[in-house]
């Protein structure tokens, strides 16, 4: 998928994956540091995805961190609660593992974890 502007884009899409796989709720993406430019081999970005209600207030709850990076020429997401740093991490690359965020093992899926198995996968549709 081609853009004029991926940066912009990118977070655009990101949201909107989040506002599509985490209804009712609406999404703003804030960039931490990185940048992601389609084609190009060295990527590594990561974001925010704030959560608010459709009235505006903030879900702080929903908040969640995304990492999105090649390795080996293949697309990587890492997403872990944002204000939870010890809830288990998603890693998304050719197959799906859940890691205990204290010794990176492989864990037990959440019970919500396909919610963010969802948007890993809406998001790597778009980019991938």
């Amino acid at each position: 998928m081609l853009f004029e502007n991926s940066q912009e884009n990118i977070e655009g899409l990101i949201a909107k994956s989040a506002d599509l796989t985490n209804k009712p709720f609406l999404h703003s993406v804030v960039k931490v540091n990185g940048k992601y430019e389609i084609g190009e081999e060295d990527n590594d970005l990561t974001v925010n995805i704030l959560c608010r209600d459709k009235e505006g207030k903030r879900l702080e709850i929903y908040d969640l961190e995304l990492e999105l990076f090649k390795s080996n020429q293949e697309l990587v997401l890492v997403i872990s609660k944002l204000n939870f740093p010890n809830e288990p991490i998603l890693w998304c690359g050719s197959k799906i593992l859940w890691m205990d965020s204290n010794n990176g093992k492989k864990c037990v899926p959440p019970k919500y974890s396909s919610r963010l198995e969802n948007l890993a996968s809406r998001i790597k549709s778009f980019i991938d």
